[in-house]
C-alpha cells in the first residue's frame, strides 16, 4: 500500500502546477479586477465559419493559468528538500519545469478547444476524456521538450523527467480529480455545469 502512495504522491508532485494551470481560469473567471483581461484570444475571429477558439478561452484564463501553475511550481521547488524526506524518488520540481507544466496544460486545452470547435462542438459541451487529459499531455509535452535541453539529448530525457510509471499513473487518476475540481467549482458557482 505504501508503495502505491508513494507512487501517486511521486506522480502529483510532478503534473500539481499543469492542475493548478488548468484550473485557475475557472477560478478567476468572476474576478472584476481581470475583467479588462476577459477577450477571449481569438478575438472572436472564425476559421471555416466556426470560431478557432470560442469565447471560453481568454487572455486572463491563459496569463493566470501559467502564473498560478509557475507559482506552485516555485513553491514546490522551495520544499523539495522536506518532502523528499519522505519520499526519496519525488521528481525534481524546478521553475523553468513548472513553467513550462504551466504553458503545456494552457496551450493543450486550446488545441482541445480548436479541434471541439472543428467538430461543431458548442462550448461548454463535454468531450469524455479530452475534457480531462488535454492539457495533461500539452503539460507533459512542454515539459519534454524542456528536458532535452536540461538533460544534453532526446534519449533518456522523458525517464529523467518523470517517468513512464507515473506518467500513466497521472493519466489514470487524472480524469477523477478534473471532474472532482469541476464538480466544486459547480457547487461554488464558478461552473455553469460541473463537468
Amino acid at each position: 500500500m505504501q508503495s502505491i502512495i508513494s507512487a501517486l504522491v511521486e506522480a502529483l508532485w510532478f503534473i500539481l502546477p499543469a492542475y493548478f494551470a488548468n484550473s485557475i481560469p475557472v477560478d478567476v473567471s468572476k474576478l472584476r479586477v481581470l475583467e479588462w483581461l476577459g477577450k477571449s484570444i481569438d478575438g472572436g475571429r472564425s476559421w471555416g465559419g466556426k470560431r478557432i477558439l470560442g469565447d471560453g478561452k481568454t487572455w486572463r484564463g491563459f496569463f493566470s493559468g501559467i502564473i498560478a501553475g509557475t507559482l506552485v511550481g516555485a513553491l514546490q521547488a522551495e520544499f523539495q528538500g522536506s518532502v523528499q524526506a519522505s519520499y526519496p524518488q519525488l521528481p525534481e520540481m524546478t521553475l523553468p519545469l513548472a513553467l513550462m507544466l504551466s504553458m503545456g496544460a494552457i496551450f493543450g486545452d486550446m488545441i482541445a478547444s480548436f479541434f471541439k470547435r472543428r467538430i461543431g462542438m458548442p462550448r461548454g459541451e463535454p468531450a469524455p476524456l479530452l475534457d480531462q487529459l488535454d492539457f495533461v499531455f500539452g503539460a507533459v509535452f512542454f515539459a519534454w521538450l524542456w528536458s532535452i535541453a536540461a538533460y544534453g539529448g532526446v534519449a533518456g530525457s522523458f525517464e529523467k523527467m518523470v517517468g513512464y510509471d507515473r506518467f500513466f499513473l497521472i493519466v489514470l487518476v487524472t480524469p477523477f480529480f478534473h471532474l472532482l475540481g469541476n464538480g466544486m467549482a459547480w457547487v461554488a458557482k464558478l461552473k455553469d455545469r460541473p463537468w
